[in-house]
């Protein structure tokens, strides 16, 4: 077993282990390198890079490094992420694009062509008719100017009034050119677009339901001097927007409806380079099946072309990946209906094919068109490592570009060349660094840092009680004695992976752990079920009972840690934010044998007071899965609480509601509970930004486990 002793030689300072010092975060360890841009002859590349001074939060500032990972200097930008460069619309030698609110026309390397000159703003210009036309918006219209001798017509003629009667003219009242767009009462719309062809206009309709409020959050620390309210979100089960795709036929007028097979929302149009087929994603309003619809240009025709359904909710880490292949021969799309995300393509017809299969995830898809293929991200091997890899349009020939990892600053950026790749990837003792080719470009933490005790902490499988090996990561003690304590960590987001070959979104947190084990306490670090990673059986454990499986595999590890590390079965507690709040509220509720202290950080204390868009897929609305509600809720179930418990939560946290923790502390008033206590952050969000207020936390969170089991313990 690994511990946590490092050799130092005499002359390297080892890191002071303390909560003031891990709880300067950024400063102590930077800011992962971010925006890579390699230049069009793949040269070098471009990048923002924020190196710590052990103080203050650095700032990104821009670099540039060459293609063989030397050279690197401070570029000239200011290490904003840059933004995408206007390339206008280009078919062979044209290019036309927006410049000022007015439409330019460039052949080759000529000086432009201005094709408007009015008050009125044009954008958004596309070429049709094989470079003899250009389409353009102007307002809430389209709008069309032939090239050959500058003549422009008026598109479409959008209205927004009640439904016009059957048998109107599908070309607008006096204009014989123009395609009456009318907008139903009760929508509202989004721009027009065009096909490629220049052929259908497309318009996205979307229907609000009446009366729904954002729950408002109170700020009581303004500028002002007066206490302000903060709007959020709707809450679950509040009625939901519902959207349709409207297709006109600028030659006949005709308009096609494209909607959901359900009541639902559309996802973004998508056609095909050659203008034939457009594609969407249809998401059904239960969360339980989505759909590819197709649209045939030449006949008007909507055609489901695909089904993903799950009897939890759809969903998995490739959800909404849809596009098109250069040839318009196929489109490819990300699918879990086999149990973990692949990659698919299909022809427009609906003939499908699964270009990779396996227990393990592909996502982060992208085309390499210049060599036929796909790049991607996949787990396969290992769900707790990352590769790049590179599969041809068919399916053959796949091979992996480079090492990855699973750590939110992941990035990679492939040259023009399609060789040379850049990477951003961490370990997991170590922050995300850039790598070129496999030389590692920078070196961010401090050397303060870098002289601490930091380790890679072994991946256990823990053995739950229907036979599942869980993943953790584990820290133990140098000197450790049987008999001693332990504290569980419940990582937050409930679908986020935590146990990898990577450095940990809550570095923080693995900071403090190695602290905790410094102490003497053993720490369990688990990917419970919910968690990212893992597939979609493992995804979706928790529908209809958040705080059921999710919660067991906390109560298994700490049973494993009494078994096989000799850990006191009453010297163990559990902490964690947000989700891992709630799971902390729901151990200390409902495991009080188990559990004998918990930190709770914000956590949510009744779902049925949670954002709609997280909660309605995992337990269906409140008002019609009353049971799920009931039995997911730390709220129903205060009365269990034995053991000692902390609440911390920011008081303007517009993710989880300080008032979730306002009622759990109210409920423990009512029914006359002890050993318990409560921290407010009146200027803190749900991430909190402060390090006084990291410190002042985590000081809590360590004096809560000293004092009831670690060294102040005494046996009851």
């Amino acid at each position: 077993m690994l511990s946590l002793a490092l050799l130092f030689t005499p002359s390297t300072p080892r890191f002071e282990l303390t909560i003031e010092s891990i709880m300067r975060g950024p400063a102590l360890v930077g800011m992962a390198p971010r925006g890579l841009r390699w230049s069009e002859d793949g040269s070098e590349l471009r990048f923002q890079w924020a190196k710590p001074d052990g103080k203050e939060e650095p700032s990104y500032r821009e670099y540039v490094v060459k293609r063989d990972g030397t050279g690197l200097a401070a570029g000239s930008g200011n290490g904003r992420p840059g933004r995408a460069v206007n390339r206008g619309d280009q078919l062979g030698d044209q290019t036309v694009y927006e410049s000022g609110g007015d439409i330019y026309l460039r052949k080759g390397s000529g000086d432009p062509l201005r094709l408007t000159n009015t008050l009125d703003r044009e954008e958004s210009p596309k070429l049709v008719a094989n470079g003899e036309a250009v389409i353009y918006s102007k307002g809430d219209n389209l709008f069309r100017v032939n090239l050959a001798d500058g003549a422009t017509t008026q598109l479409t003629n959008l209205k927004t009034e009640a439904p016009a009667s059957s048998g109107s003219n599908p070309f607008g009242s006096g204009d014989s050119t123009a395609v009456a767009i009318t907008i139903p009462t009760g929508y509202r719309n989004s721009r027009l677009a065009i096909s490629p062809t220049g052929s259908h206009a497309s318009i996205d309709l979307f229907q609000s339901p009446e009366g729904t409020t954002r729950a408002p959050v109170p700020n009581y620390i303004t500028r002002s001097g007066y206490s302000e309210l903060i709007p959020t979100y709707e809450r679950v089960g509040t009625p939901q927007d519902t959207s349709k795709t409207l297709i006109y036929d600028l030659a006949t007028g005709k308009m096609t409806e494209l909607a959901p097979q359900r009541t639902g929302r559309l996802g973004q149009l998508r056609w095909s380079p050659d203008g034939k087929y457009a594609i969407t994603w249809a998401y059904a309003e239960d969360h339980k099946d989505a759909w590819i619809l197709g649209f045939e240009a030449a006949s008007n025709k909507v055609s489901v072309l695909w089904t993903e359904h799950d009897d939890a909710w759809v969903g998995g880490p490739g959800a909404g990946t849809l596009g098109w292949l250069p040839d318009s021969s196929r489109f490819y799309f990300e699918s879990e209906n086999s149990g973990y995300a692949h990659l698919m393509t299909s022809t427009p017809q609906g003939e499908s094919k699964a270009l990779t299969a396996g227990k393990f995830e592909v996502s982060d898809v992208l085309l390499d068109s210049p060599r036929n293929r796909f790049v991607f991200v996949s787990s396969e091997g290992s769900p707790f490592k990352r590769h790049i890899d590179a599969i041809a349009y068919d399916g053959t020939g796949k091979e992996k570009l480079a090492d990855y990892s699973a750590d939110e600053d992941a990035a990679f950026a492939l040259a023009p060349n399609g060789k040379d790749i850049a990477v951003v990837r961490s370990k997991a003792n170590r922050p995300a660094e850039l790598y070129v080719n496999n030389v590692q470009v920078t070196n961010t933490p401090t050397e303060e840092w870098l002289a601490g005790p930091w380790i890679d902490p072994p991946i256990v499988m823990i053995p739950a009680r229907d036979g599942t090996p869980v993943p953790a990561r584990f820290y133990k003690p140098e000197n450790w004695k049987r008999g001693g304590p332990a504290v569980i960590f419940a990582h937050g987001a409930g679908y986020l992976q935590n146990v990898y070959d990577g450095w940990s979104h809550y570095f923080r947190e693995y900071m403090f752990h190695h602290l905790l084990a410094d102490h003497g306490y053993a720490v369990l670090d688990i990917d419970y079920r919910g968690s990212a990673g893992y597939g979609k059986a493992w995804r979706t454990a928790i529908y209809r009972h958040m705080g059921g499986v999710d919660l067991t595999d906390q109560v298994d590890g700490a049973k494993w840690l009494v078994t096989t590390q000799g850990v006191s079965k009453d010297r163990i507690g559990i902490y964690g934010g947000s989700y891992g709040g709630f799971l902390t509220l729901m151990a200390m509720f409902k495991e009080g044998d188990v559990f004998t202290a918990g930190a709770a950080l914000r956590p949510v204390g009744d779902w049925a007071s949670y954002h709609h868009g997280y909660t309605s897929p995992i337990l269906n609305n409140p008002q019609d899965d009353k049971e799920a509600y009931a039995q997911s809720s730390p709220i129903n179930f205060v009365e269990g609480l034995k053991g000692s418990l902390l609440i911390c939560h920011g008081m303007v946290d517009t993710n989880v509601h300080f008032q979730d923790s306002v009622r759990i502390v109210q409920k423990l008033i009512d029914l006359g509970k002890k050993n318990w206590e409560v921290a407010p952050y009146p200027v803190e969000n749900h991430a909190f930004t402060r390090p006084s207020s990291w410190v002042d936390e985590y000081r809590r969170i360590l004096d809560l486990f000293d004092r009831t089991i670690g060294p102040g313990y005494k046996k009851k």
